[in-house]
């Protein structure tokens, strides 16, 4: 008896000290499986890496304390797929420097040494075969976001281009409708300062319709033209986030898919936004030297033109960054740039002297710029306290 005892409790020992070993096993591999796939897919998850949530603290403790349980365990920590040079701050830096020598390059030298000439000429086909010129230019930022990504071997990943209306809806819609309904707040608040300045009939419009058209001198019916354009304003009003949509992505997916994300890893969200808003403004410098935007009889010209440029792009650059970064997606900045694009002077055309570039009802004036202001300022503010963690990268 004392023997089958004795055996009893021999077995009893080596059972309670399996199952503790298979206790002490099993966590390891059940975090070997949940580390693997999150390391592995969330590098081509991400549109922009730092991009697709805002808050991640938690998930990214969980996943530092797994790796440091591995470590002590001496389990082999799982090396994720890495784009090449995204870690390397050296690369990334050459990146940024490579996007702005060839998109401020390729656009300045175009623009001085052949569109501003064919523009100052004053020959009709010239100045129009400028004006088509000054629009393809738009896409220059795109070319070279294109261009560096192939030479450096970055390849198209985190650009940005899905399309997660569902899961982002309000902000796919204010970035079809918003800045259409900012801009016409903008005149709104214009013409409530300027009431006498406010023409329903176009007056000023119909005068150089009547200037510009082929057959000059002869009688118009004003009434008709008037109604005709009004009911196209209605139309833009639902589709301008549309009209100049090809322009409009080929600055966003330069200044904000590809230098807003460099600039955020590097600097953090604050410069990064000020930053390539800034950018932005200043690549349409030659431009402004010629009046094409802010005009040329004001006092400071052309420096104070181009610093209002600057300060507009950055003003808009921060709604477009707030986009791009809430959703991760550059959809609703292409939207949105759009319609400011195709909506900036069509309310100075209801004015008796043209309106002011400098004041308003375009939205780059001063009063007609306060709604964009107000909005830039909230977003500001939101991403300035809910800054987006640069992922698991090393910056």
């Amino acid at each position: 008896m004392a023997q089958l005892e004795k055996k009893s409790d021999a077995i009893s020992q080596e059972e309670t000290q399996l199952e503790v070993e298979n206790a002490n096993e099993q966590p390891i591999l059940d975090n070997s499986e949940e580390t693997e796939p999150s390391e592995e897919g969330k590098v081509e998850s991400d549109a922009f890496d730092i991009t697709k949530k805002f808050k991640h603290n938690q998930v990214s403790s969980m996943k530092q304390g797994t790796g440091k349980t591995l470590q002590q365990q001496g389990r082999e920590i799982p090396k994720k797929r890495e784009l090449i040079g995204v870690t390397d701050k050296k690369m990334e830096t050459k990146r940024i420097l490579y996007f702005l020598a060839l998109c401020f390059g390729v656009t300045w030298i175009s623009e001085i040494f052949a569109i501003i000439p064919m523009y100052r000429s004053g020959e009709a086909e010239l100045v129009k075969e400028a004006t088509r010129m000054i629009s393809q230019m738009m896409l220059t930022p795109a070319f070279a976001t294109l261009m560096i990504r192939l030479v450096t071997r970055e390849g198209l990943a985190k650009s940005g281009f899905q399309f997660n209306f569902f899961e982002h809806r309000f902000l796919f819609l204010f970035g079809w409708f918003g800045m259409t309904i900012l801009t016409v707040l903008g005149a709104a608040v214009y013409f409530l300062i300027f009431p006498d300045n406010f023409d329903p009939n176009m007056t000023n419009f119909i005068a150089s319709y009547n200037q510009g058209a082929p057959d000059a001198g002869a009688s118009i019916d004003a009434v008709n033209v008037v109604a005709a354009y009004k009911t196209d304003l209605l139309i833009k009003f639902f589709t301008a986030a549309a009209l100049d949509a090809i322009n409009s992505f080929g600055v966003e997916w330069g200044f904000r898919a590809y230098l807003l994300p460099k600039l955020y890893r590097k600097f953090g969200a604050v410069p990064a936004v000020l930053l390539s808003g800034f950018a932005s403004g200043l690549w349409y410098a030659p431009l402004v030297t010629i009046g094409y935007y802010y005009g040329d009889g004001n006092v400071g010209f052309p420096v104070v033109n181009i610093i209002a440029m600057c300060i507009f792009g950055m003003v808009t650059g921060i709604i477009y960054s707030f986009l791009s970064l809430q959703t991760g997606s550059i959809f609703p900045a292409v939207f949105a740039h759009s319609a400011v694009n195709v909506l900036m002077s069509q309310a100075m055309l209801f004015t008796h002297d043209g309106g002011n570039f400098f004041v308003g009802p375009s939205p780059t004036g001063i009063l007609s710029g306060l709604p964009f202001i107000i909005v830039a300022v909230l977003c500001f503010v939101y991403i300035y306290k809910n800054p987006i963690p640069s992922s698991e990268e090393k910056v």
